[in-house]
């Protein structure tokens, strides 16, 4: 077989192993991707410190099957003790890769959508379940990111990108460090299983499917995270607002489709206006804890411009503020 590398993921190395069978069968791959530990070692960390990759394999394991989501086939996993893992999966190679950088194209989001409610419903309000219990990261309204993770990450963000953040962005993202108390406070909404980085890098667009990959970060959570955090990333100011309440129109009709029926409209508005900061999370974060990349910059840059864009709209702090005066 050829080896060799494939994506763009920072927490793990893909490759596409290019079979060449001495004697072709009928339904035989001639091409898989093998997804490994990554080969550097602050990634290898904090994959570790958060069992990222035990809950990759057991995503596939345990939840793919459950789920009506569309995700990779694979055909064999592999899990040590030291917490090094493989996937053996699909190639989707005749699909198109999303790409966070360019954002979202034509029709692409309303498939997206769709997945999300669909992931959604499989789990809705399943979140205590003991079978659940090892997707639990605390409770907390955004899995991983606790006030203390961000706060840190946020001070050696300012440091780092300092002249490559506008004023305004960095007022809004002070404002909401000092805020973030309010932010981490679990919801009212019933948790369901999440994916928690759920963007174009990680969806493959074929002609009939939509598959969604990178389930790393799949943790308990609240569904309106991965809607908000799609659709703050996923485009430019204009074009968002443009499409926006259409999206949330679609997300929410079929998750009723789905057989999710106590989850009113009004509250998904609410919910995706906390979770307008959840990309500001991750953008930050992720750029301070992976392997840092020029295109990595590139990618955190602009989507911490897109997410603050997203909670200017959202009057994020104006909820924030006000959460925390009702709590005095």
């Amino acid at each position: 077989m050829d080896v060799a590398p494939v994506g763009t993921g920072q927490l793990a190395d893909t490759y596409r192993l290019t079979l060449n069978w001495q004697h072709l069968q009928d339904g035989r791959p001639t091409s898989l991707v093998c997804k490994l530990a990554s080969s550097d070692a602050a990634s290898r960390e904090i994959s570790a410190h958060w069992k990222l990759y035990e809950r990759e394999v057991r995503f596939y394991r345990e939840l793919a099957p459950q789920a009506r989501i569309d995700t990779p086939h694979v055909h064999a996993t592999g899990l040590a003790e030291d917490g090094t893992f493989f996937l053996l999966m699909e190639d989707l190679k005749d699909a198109t890769p999303g790409n966070q950088l360019a954002g979202l194209q034509s029709g692409q989001a309303p498939a997206a959508m769709r997945e999300a409610a669909r992931l959604h419903a499989s789990f809705w309000a399943r979140g205590e379940e003991p079978a659940l219990s090892w997707l639990e990261t605390g409770r907390i309204a955004q899995a991983f990111y606790s006030a203390t993770v961000f706060r840190s990450a946020w001070r050696d963000f300012r440091d780092r990108y300092r002249g490559m953040v506008p004023d305004d962005q960095l007022a809004l993202c002070d404002a909401f460090s000092e805020l973030y108390d309010a932010y981490e406070q679990p919801l009212s909404s019933p948790r369901c299983v999440v994916h928690n980085d759920f963007r174009p890098d990680n969806m493959m667009f074929g002609k009939q499917r939509l598959t969604v990959l990178d389930w790393q970060s799949v943790a308990l959570g609240f569904n309106a995270l991965d809607v908000a955090y799609l659709i703050g990333g996923g485009f430019g100011p204009d074009e968002r607002r443009a499409c926006e309440q259409d999206l949330l129109d679609l997300y929410h009709a079929t998750l009723v489709a789905e057989g999710v029926t106590d989850y009113a409209r009004a509250q998904l508005d609410e919910d995706y206006r906390h979770f307008c900061f959840a990309g500001i999370v991750v953008s930050v974060c992720a750029a301070m804890l992976v392997k840092r990349t020029d295109r990595g910059d590139r990618m955190f840059l602009t989507m911490l411009d897109r997410h603050v864009r997203h909670a200017l709209d959202c009057d994020g702090i104006g909820l924030l503020r006000a959460r925390t005066h009702a709590a005095m």
